[in-house]
């Protein structure tokens, strides 16, 4: 990265304030795994498809926005931006899916997204954000995942 880029710190209350939100914004996929265990999830339909929905978007416009501002490099800028774009549209099928389905393939394009934006790939970005991103990434991925396979069982059991 051209050393003229570089990004600021950010003060230690705003990273205080960005772990609180990322953490917080895992509640609604963790809670959906809970109930699924506990009460089945066919009223969480539209809610969790639709915040799935805006949270991989909202992660395709930072890597957006970390591709275009040269706060990350890569070596295939137009095959990442394109393809952020490929896995939001990719999403909108779920919309349709049954709720299972849908959480398995809204936690595949999780996958895709954090294999193409791997926070383990570089170390343009603060250490400290590529760590949280982590955690955060794995704790959808498997909510969502968990989720959907639970809810295959629960539909196999019930026919």
């Amino acid at each position: 990265m051209d050393p003229s880029h570089q990004i600021p710190l950010l003060p230690i209350e705003a990273r205080k304030v960005a772990r609180l939100l990322g953490f917080s914004g895992v509640i609604p996929f963790l809670a959906l795994l809970v109930l699924s265990l506990w009460d089945g999830f066919a009223w969480a339909h539209t809610p969790l498809v639709v915040y799935a929905m805006l949270i991989l978007a909202f992660m395709a416009g930072a890597h957006w926005f970390a591709l275009i501002s040269a706060q990350r490099s890569s070596s295939r800028p137009t095959l990442e931006l394109v393809a952020t774009n490929a896995l939001v549209l990719g999403a909108w099928p779920a919309v349709a899916m049954p709720t299972a389905w849908a959480c398995l393939w809204l936690g595949c394009l999780f996958l895709g997204h954090l294999a193409l934006d791997s926070p383990w790939r570089s170390v343009a970005g603060p250490a400290w954000y590529r760590h949280m991103r982590l955690g955060l990434s794995a704790m959808v991925i498997t909510s969502l995942l968990l989720a959907g396979l639970i809810g295959l069982g629960l539909s196999f059991n019930a026919a």
